[in-house]
């Protein structure tokens, strides 16, 4: 549980640096993601090959941006390399599904109410909230 409440803090930070500069601090996201190791080495809750495919889900993220010539921030890929170590694969994929669903949902939201569909939104925060519900649902 404290695991949750830490990744869930990291997201809330991020959250905030991603809506007022539109960039996450990879310092931060470093600080947390050693602290997510060392909790995993010390809990065993995921084994290395969890964490690493957890990871791997952040890279191919990062690999997006660089292929979409950072339409997908490379922020956000550092966020899911972070959040794959406290997760794991299966939760970062589900963590990634539920936050897509938001976006899109936040996305309608802004073109119903007269946004331009080119108007950049933050994904930290969506993954904050998918985090949240995912705690507050008992899956994360």
């Amino acid at each position: 549980m404290v695991q949750s409440y830490l990744l869930l803090g990291a997201l809330g930070v991020h959250s905030i640096e991603d809506i007022r500069q539109k960039k996450i601090t990879a310092v931060i996201t470093l600080i947390f993601s050693i602290i997510g190791i060392l909790l995993q080495v010390w809990n065993g809750d995921h084994s290395v090959v969890q964490m690493l495919s957890g990871m791997a889900l952040g890279v191919c993220i990062m690999g997006f941006s660089y292929l979409t010539k950072g339409k997908i921030g490379i922020g956000d890929g550092m966020i899911l390399v972070m959040t794959g170590i406290y997760l794991g694969i299966v939760d970062n994929l589900r963590l990634l599904c539920i936050s897509f669903f938001l976006a899109g949902i936040w996305g309608i939201l802004l073109l119903v109410l007269g946004f331009d569909k080119q108007t950049k939104i933050p994904f930290v925060p969506f993954l904050f909230f998918g985090e949240l519900l995912m705690v507050i649902g008992g899956m994360g």
